[in-house]
């Protein structure tokens, strides 16, 4: 008996072998990447652990790959580079420097092989401390050591911090902020910080997980005596920038601006009370520990 195979049947029977075909192929590239992503990880930390425990020799910025810049000035535009280091056959230490308080640790270090490319740091320690727990509100002000004021209007401006340091290299002392500034935390809330102190309550938080938020806020209006004993009265929360001005204009003066009580406090939940004097505020902060 004579088998008839039409032409019908034989393209049906094509494009399902090819469309098999491309699927096993597909699954089979997929499962290659994911391996080799998976084995890229494992590997980088791997080699990050021999660069660390490796004799290491300093050397030059300048001797750094040139494609390590690329690194510099997109994840750690906002740090300096404080040294930088060659373990032979294995790749580079470079150990960076920031003025953002955003970030949990002021230091930190990046890896990268021999060719350059960045290693990825998949160790715990290492991500906390470039973990950022919050973001400034733009702007903010940064008084320099030589007493010139810096006014970050955006993220892309953390290089002008970075360029002051190139072009005054023998400078030893870090940029001071200037306070009162808001940040938002993770949860999008938004905060103003009247001093370092309120500064360290926050990060301290982050580090130990608890909750951000501030446990109170003042209740508007509350005067202010600077160090030269002019008085700055703030009625509304955007005239917080006064004092920060002010601190601009005198950027010698180390001196915080004295609290003039009594002030109300207002909780989280709505309530109030009446503060009386420094040793009540502190207190009261105290006690949102």
């Amino acid at each position: 008996m004579k088998t008839t195979i039409s032409k019908g049947n034989i393209l049906k029977s094509s494009i399902l072998f090819i469309t098999f075909t491309v699927f096993i192929l597909s699954a089979l590239l997929f499962t290659s990447c994911s391996d080799s992503e998976g084995i890229v990880g494992a590997d980088d930390t791997v080699l990050i652990t021999k660069i660390e425990s490796a004799t290491k020799t300093v050397i030059a910025v300048n001797d750094l790959p040139s494609s390590t810049a690329t690194t510099f000035n997109t994840d750690f535009l906002d740090s300096a580079i404080e040294s930088a280091e060659l373990a032979l056959g294995l790749g580079y230490k470079v150990s960076m420097l920031t003025d953002n308080a955003a970030r949990e640790e002021a230091k930190s270090s990046v890896f990268f092989n021999t060719e350059g490319r960045r290693l990825k740091d998949n160790r715990e320690k290492s991500k906390k401390r470039r973990h950022k727990c919050f973001e400034f509100v733009f702007p903010v002000d940064f008084i320099m050591p030589d007493n010139s004021a810096i006014t970050l209007n955006e993220k892309a401006d953390w290089v002008l911090i970075k360029e002051w340091y190139t072009q005054n290299p023998d400078a030893t002392d870090r940029a001071t902020i200037v306070f009162p500034l808001d940040i938002t935390l993770e949860d999008g809330t938004v905060r103003t910080l009247l001093d370092k102190e309120e500064l360290k309550i926050v990060k301290d938080a982050c580090k130990k997980g608890k909750d951000k938020r501030k446990c109170f806020r003042l209740v508007l209006p509350v005067s202010f005596t600077m160090p030269d004993a002019t008085v700055i009265t703030v009625n509304e929360k955007a005239e917080f920038k006064l004092l920060r001005v002010w601190y601009k204009e005198n950027p010698s003066t180390k001196e915080k601006g004295t609290l003039q009580y009594p002030v109300t406090i207002m909780y989280k939940d709505d309530t109030t009370a009446d503060i009386y004097d420094a040793a009540e505020m502190k207190a009261a902060k105290e006690a949102c520990k």
